[in-house]
């Protein structure tokens, strides 16, 4: 079992985040039931999993989205609406307190790993994201909090967030196993092989609010990619999510009334070595005179998990290991070294975990985390090579 600390590292990390058939943004897709929808991402449809005939179907369909996208609209998801209205309107009532009220529950040095937050960047960006938004995790006793080092949820006194968005949360969770079965079906592996790395997992909820006409400079969301497995995104107040395709361009997504939206995240293409595409995808206001509001369920595996680059899928994807064995969290502790996050101590577990060197093999260091270590002193001879290496072709 990891230390408490370590839990405490990977949750952080967890609440900054918040992936055959050539699949193009085409405007329409077919459905099950012959119907054509209007939509710039592949659909599938829950029903044909749960049909035993039209299952090949729906993994087809699911395969070549998770391949070519990294994005795709789920219909018929199964989750009740009246669960996901609730969520949105008691979050909307929060997020219209005034800020004084609201930053009752925010706690800085909880580094975003509950309560309120009232901003933030992505990796890279230089301007801060336009928007503010609550983390919730998992509901447990103080016994279970303690034996996982997980922290506990802050809820606000002034409206009542709890009842609302822990049903939520805990609605997608249920209704999304068979995704998770489905996927594992496609890796060649058990139907539990995935929900099995997520039990008891710091997966978390986010309730966003976009605010109204951010600066002609400023994204509501910055490009970015999801660290996580898999996340789940509810349907949304208003447009303005777009995604990146393999030739570079920002595509509206646009998706059928009552589909979710689900995307594959950085960890499971790391385990897939690359079959699987992360998308990149960002969010940004398309005019002046509207706000945004958004539910998003990160799908995040215990940090002990391997996602070492599965063999099957290192052979399906031409026979070279493109990404690094790693666990969960030395994924974590490289990536919140490179966001300037980490201690010493997490430091010094990194260069001891030998990831680094890993993720040079195979051309995935990051130069920000190489540097990072250069300066504390930590850094190996590996990394500073590279490090000279990546300033000549800079130069």
């Amino acid at each position: 079992m990891l230390k408490k600390s370590t839990w405490k590292y990977f949750s952080l990390f967890t609440a900054l985040c918040s992936s055959a058939l050539n699949v193009s943004f085409a405007e329409e897709a077919p459905v099950a039931n012959n119907i054509v929808l209007d939509s710039s991402i592949p659909v599938l449809d829950m029903s044909d999993y749960q049909n035993l005939e039209r299952r090949p179907i729906f993994m087809e369909k699911l395969s070549n989205a998770l391949k070519e996208v990294g994005f795709f609209a789920i219909l018929h998801p199964g989750v009740d609406p009246k669960i996901l209205d609730l969520a949105y309107d008691r979050a909307k009532e929060f997020f219209q307190l005034d800020q004084v009220t609201k930053r009752k529950i925010f706690h800085p040095e909880l580094n975003g790993q509950r309560g309120y937050i009232p901003g933030e960047s992505a990796k890279g960006a230089s301007i801060g994201d336009f928007k503010e938004f609550l983390h919730i995790g998992r509901e447990l006793p103080e016994t279970d909090l303690a034996r996982l080092g997980m922290l506990r949820n802050i809820w606000p006194e002034e409206v009542s967030l709890k009842e609302p968005l822990m049903s939520l949360y805990t609605t997608l969770e249920e209704h999304f196993r068979p995704l998770e079965e489905a996927i594992s079906t496609l890796l060649g592996k058990p139907a539990n092989y995935l929900s099995s790395m997520t039990k008891e997992s710091v997966s978390l909820l986010r309730a966003i609010h976009y605010f109204q006409s951010p600066p002609s400079e400023a994204y509501w969301a910055s490009p970015h990619t999801d660290i996580n497995l898999i996340t789940i995104l509810p349907r949304a107040t208003a447009e303005g999510l777009q995604v990146q395709n393999k030739k570079g361009e920002w595509v509206d997504v646009v998706v059928p009334d009552g589909a979710f939206i689900v995307n594959s995240g950085d960890m499971l293409e790391n385990l897939t070595n690359g079959m699987f595409r992360s998308g990149p995808h960002r969010v940004l206001a398309k005019h002046d005179g509207y706000e945004r509001f958004s539910m998003v369920l990160f799908i995040h595996p215990r940090p002990t998990v391997r996602l070492d680059p599965l063999p099957e899928c290192i052979e399906k994807t031409g026979g070279t290991r493109k990404y690094a064995d790693a666990t969960a969290f030395e994924l974590l502790s490289e990536r919140l070294v490179d966001l300037g996050l980490a201690s010493r101590p997490l430091m010094e577990n990194l260069v001891k975990s030998g990831l680094m060197e890993r993720l040079i093999e195979v051309r995935r260091a990051s130069p920000k985390a190489m540097q990072k270590l250069k300066e504390e002193g930590l850094a190996s001879s590996a990394m500073l090579l590279e490090l000279e290496k990546l300033k000549k072709v800079s130069n």
